[in-house]
Order: C-alpha cells, then sequence, then structure tokens
C-alpha cells in the first residue's frame, strides 16, 4: 500500500513539475488598456500603497514622539497610532485628489 501511495504522488508530482513543459505558448504581452480599470479600483489602489507605505514611517516617528514625551508605549500602541496617521494621509489623498480631479 504504502508503495503504491509513493509511486502516485511521485507521479503527481512529475507531472507538476514537467506542466509548462508541455503547456501552450501564449500570445505575445498585451499592456493594459487605460479603460480596462473602473477608477474606484484604481483610487483604492493608490491609497493602499499610500496606507501601507506610510506605516514604516509614521511607527518611528510615533515611537520618537512617545520617547520625546517620556511616555510609556506599546508595540500595539505605536502601531495603531502609525496606521491611524497613516489612513489619515491616504483619505486627505483621496480628497485632494477628488477635488483637483473636477
Amino acid at each position: 500500500m504504502k508503495k503504491l501511495v509513493a509511486i502516485t504522488v511521485l507521479i503527481c508530482l512529475s507531472l507538476c513539475i514537467c506542466a509548462p513543459v508541455f503547456s501552450a505558448d501564449t500570445v505575445a504581452y498585451e499592456p493594459y488598456r487605460p479603460d480596462e480599470f473602473p477608477k474606484w479600483t484604481l483610487n483604492l489602489r493608490r491609497a493602499e500603497c499610500i496606507f501601507f507605505g506610510g506605516i514604516p514611517i509614521a511607527y518611528p516617528l510615533t515611537a520618537l514622539a512617545f520617547s520625546v514625551a517620556n511616555k510609556e508605549s506599546s508595540f500595539l500602541q505605536n502601531l495603531a497610532i502609525a496606521a491611524s496617521v497613516s489612513a489619515a494621509i491616504a483619505v486627505v489623498d483621496y480628497i485632494l485628489g477628488a477635488v483637483n480631479a473636477d
């Protein structure tokens, strides 16, 4: 029984490894068209990039502000404040983009 399972697993792994060799050729690369994605998805992606890109910048500044103020703070408290600041920056960027688009 173990030998049968081992052979079956070996065959499945061989097929998975060799699958790209037997796959059909793909067509040439076609770049995205400007109208391919709705505007709200582009805005959401921009906000996501600003939010997650702002956390590594806001976290050390938050920790520095607490150390200058001589107050104790935990990791989660600093992270929550940094995430809030980063979210606020993303919302302000969205509002400025919406106002300037008109």
